[in-house]
């Protein structure tokens, strides 16, 4: 039952995939008024300040976040993965 019920999911997500898009034109003007953004300037000694406040946000020691934790784990999960899809080797 589970097996027709994926294949079912499947052949609906590819039936839907050659369903062609509504078309939209009609629905939407064709030029809408858009306003300019208002900017305006911030001086430079704040956004500094910005920074120096969210420092933290930078891992600038090994320590930091964890150290080499995971790194470590990601090269060794890597490397066990490698190691058991590889094929055994034959002997000639």
């Amino acid at each position: 039952m589970y097996r027709v019920a994926v294949f079912f999911a499947i052949f609906i997500a590819v039936a839907q995939a050659f369903v062609a898009p509504a078309n939209r034109a009609v629905a939407s003007p064709a030029f809408t008024r858009v306003e300019a953004p208002k900017m305006m300037m911030v001086p430079a000694d704040n956004v500094v300040s910005n920074v120096a406040a969210n420092a933290n946000l930078i891992a600038s020691t090994a320590d930091d976040f964890g150290g080499y934790l995971f790194p470590i784990i990601g090269i060794l999960s890597l490397g066990a993965i490698i190691l058991y899809l590889a094929p055994p080797l034959a002997d000639e």
